[in-house]
């Protein structure tokens, strides 16, 4: 007796109601069986396939190819719906066959008979392994229908329907133990890819609101109701693509026979959900998020790549022309400008530039179109100023950019002691004119006069006009000009700033020392003048370095935001960045870039901002913008930390190094350098640097030394020695402490109890 083992596709059909007919007229019955086997029994020879027996009104054939036995169970319900007076039921299985002399077994006839007598009259029925076997006929689809649980079979079996014209629509009643149909539904009307194609969309369409926010000057709330639409959006796309699906006769339902017969691939059923498409649109995501979030481009310093959109309520005020014949007098023209641009800073929707960037168009010789394009405003004060002993000439005119048209100009001759309400009515008559509405306490708050005393004031603008280098005089200046004057809030704020900057920028006293001296002026200057802006922002860096109370720094910040809206340096990065807001942090920065791209301080901003969002590469191109134009011991500081956190500490070690050559020597940049001496391998120049640290720390603590060996430590693994440097930091009260939280050089701490200990006793917000 021969018995063959073989991989066949099976095929099982029988009559609908034949049981039930057989009862009722046996000749008509016995003609269906005969009809039947006239029918199938040539076309499964045409397909190659084998008759192998006949059951009853059952029939079992099988194929070498899960494609031949499919197209002959097609053209055999094709033929059956024209010429057979019943129905016929077919269900197709892949698997093991055993052949012995005139019969056949195995789990292969198994599941196609189950298979079978599940399937809807008239309709095809397919196992998993067929359905795979064919998916890339693109003229055959198949819609899974759930999985099936057959007697005698340890495993469930996935089943599919042939759709196509003439064939049924499966009627998926609870009798055929079809499992997982909610889910086998959602795939079937192409449920999941339009989910997926929608998600998609809503990230690429947040992603480029910001785009579209400058582009059009959007309100910043704008986000809000776009990101509420897009999940209110969510449920209606998906009842549309659980109802519809695109066919050749239009939108038709999914539970239709127009749906079973529609000869549509299932991407184009559902417009835009296509592999390619998904495919597409996630690289772009991705692509967004690689680089600098909203693809904001370093600024060309030169300029003339410098192009920002353009607001109708945007201002540049140039620097004023000296016209006097003394060069020292350039000071009291520069003073002029600053004044005036201050007093705007006051007034809520006009969008201003920094006098920092104005200040580079010093002596350029450029047309005022030029730089409006350079800068993005609309329009442009200019001005000159020409002063003698007593008297002042002012001339002042606004023009418009795009039409070079002159809006207004007025020459002013004042007595010296009223130049200061000179400048506020040079102000508000600016704002007449680009029809800004100033509200009556913001008024109030331009007409003040902070001194009546000219030569205090005149003091005061020599003074600003210093650099660091002379920040001595600057202060001797700023004290005369108290001696002279004692309400005069304005000096009272610049002294304070001249005693945080012996904290911060000269490091030459500790923390301790500059609250003595600094804090009482700035609680003096906001004494005197509440509505002093500078002032409050002044006070959110006490805060900030000296306090640690990071709370009241962001109300002071707060403050001098809502008092000087147009003012683009209020915004304190560093205050976001220490207390990981990161995203808001690259938001602002993004924003004042906006404005000024070529501002250098922003610039430096932006680089460290995207470094602690861990997209360093997107960092550097920032960062060598900076060093281009502007070296200088902030740039130092910043560019180690960058690079310390790419791991290119050979980068870190060629750009320290020259910034002690050029004289930049203090913990942030040495200790950089020897945590990158550390991971190089130069042992002997690390030590030598902590040794400095050492001495610095238990001499005079400034500059936070200890702060600087508690990381070198933690990136040796020494915790215990770490945590005993960060304890004197805390003491001595180092001012860089407050970065404790966020700086990634000290990750090798985080799992130690005694991190979240210095944390809280360092006083962040959880």
């Amino acid at each position: 007796m021969s018995q063959t083992r073989q991989l066949a596709a099976i095929m099982f059909t029988d009559i609908v109601g034949f049981t039930s007919l057989m009862g009722k007229d046996s000749v008509k019955a016995l003609e269906l069986i005969r009809l039947s086997k006239q029918i199938q029994k040539p076309l499964v020879e045409k397909h190659h396939g084998l008759w192998l027996k006949e059951m009853g009104d059952g029939a079992l054939a099988k194929f070498s190819t899960a494609l031949d036995a499919v197209n002959c169970a097609m053209e055999i319900q094709e033929l059956a719906r024209a010429k057979f007076d019943g129905k016929l039921r077919i269900g197709i299985h892949l698997g093991d066959i055993t052949i012995e002399s005139d019969d056949v077994y195995g789990d292969g006839v198994n599941i196609a008979a189950r298979l079978e007598s599940i399937t809807d009259p008239g309709g095809i029925y397919i196992s998993e392994s067929i359905e795979k076997a064919i998916r890339g006929q693109t003229d055959i689809q198949a819609k899974y229908l759930g999985e099936i649980k057959l007697k005698n079979v340890d495993y469930g079996v996935r089943t599919y329907a042939l759709q196509g014209v003439g064939l049924p629509i499966p009627d998926l009643k609870e009798d055929k133990h079809l499992s997982g149909r909610f889910f086998a539904e959602l795939q079937r009307r192409g449920v999941l890819r339009a989910a997926t194609i929608y998600v998609i969309l809503a990230l690429l369409l947040i992603l480029l609101v910001p785009y579209v926010k400058s582009m059009f000057m959007l309100p910043e709330w704008i986000m809000t109701p776009a990101v509420v639409g897009l999940l209110m959006g969510f449920p209606i796309a998906m009842y549309m693509a659980w109802t519809y699906e695109l066919s050749p006769d239009g939108f038709v339902r999914t539970n239709s026979q127009q749906s079973w017969q529609n000869p549509y691939k299932g991407s184009q059923r559902k417009p835009l959900t296509n592999n390619s498409i998904i495919l597409a649109m996630a690289l772009i995501i991705i692509a967004m998020y690689v680089y600098p979030r909203y693809l904001i481009k370093p600024a060309d310093i030169s300029g003339d790549n410098a192009r920002v959109t353009i607001n109708d309520k945007s201002l540049a005020v140039l620097p004023f022309d000296n016209l006097s014949n003394d060069p020292g007098q350039e000071y009291f023209s520069d003073g002029m400008m600053e004044a005036i641009l201050n007093h705007l800073t006051k007034i809520k929707g006009l969008r201003l530039t920094s006098r920092t960037t104005m200040m580079g168009y010093k002596g350029i010789n450029k047309s005022i179109g030029e730089i409006a394009a350079e800068v993005g405003v609309r329009y442009v004060l200019e001005g000159s100023v020409q002063k003698s002993e007593t008297l002042v000439r002012i001339t002042a005119q606004l023009i418009d950019a795009q039409s070079d048209e002159h809006l207004w100009s007025e020459s002013y001759d004042r007595e010296l002691a009223d130049i200061l309400s000179l400048q506020s009515e040079v102000a508000q008559q600016i704002a007449g004119m680009l029809e800004m509405n100033i509200e009556p306490e913001v008024k109030d708050r331009i007409e003040a006069i902070p001194t009546e005393n000219a030569k205090a004031y005149e003091l005061y603008l020599l003074a600003n006009a210093l650099t660091y280098s002379s920040a001595e005089r600057a202060r001797s200046l700023l004290e005369e000009a108290i001696s002279l004057d004692s309400g005069f809030a304005p000096a009272y704020a610049g002294l304070g700033l001249y005693w945080l900057g012996r904290g911060s920028f000269f490091r030459d006293l500790k923390a301790d020392e500059v609250l003595e001296m600094a804090e009482p002026l700035l609680n003096k200057a906001l004494e005197l003048d509440i509505n002093l802006a500078i002032a409050h922002q002044y006070l959110s860096l006490i805060f900030l370095w000296y306090k640690w109370d990071f709370n009241a720094a962001m109300r002071e910040n707060m403050i001098a935001q809502r008092l000087e809206p147009g003012n683009p340096y209020m915004v304190n990065t560093d205050l976001l960045l220490a207390t990981g807001k990161y995203e808001e942090a690259l938001e602002e920065i993004n924003e004042k870039l906006r404005i000024e791209p070529s501002n250098l301080d922003y610039l430096r901003g932006k680089g460290l901002t995207l470094a602690f969002l861990n997209r360093l590469k997107g960092s550097e191109p920032y960062l060598e913008i900076v060093f281009e134009n502007s070296p200088t011991n902030f740039t130092y500081g910043d560019g180690g930390r960058i690079y310390l956190y790419l791991g290119q500490y050979d980068k870190v070690i060629e750009l320290l190094e020259r910034g002690l050559e050029e004289g930049y020597r203090f913990p942030r940049l040495t200790g950089t350098l020897a945590i990158a001496y550390y991971h190089t391998g130069r042992t002997d120049d690390q030590g030598e640097i902590v040794e400095e640290l050492i001495k610095l720390s238990e001499q005079a603590p400034v500059g936070s030394p200890s702060f600087y060996l508690a990381m070198i430590y933690a990136q040796m693994g020494e915790i215990d020695t770490a945590f005993e440097w960060l304890e004197k930091a805390y003491t001595d009260h180092e001012v860089e402490m407050y970065w404790l939280k966020v700086e990634p050089p000290f990750k090798p701490l985080h799992s130690d109890p005694r991190w979240q200990v210095m944390l809280d006793k360092v006083g962040f917000p959880n």
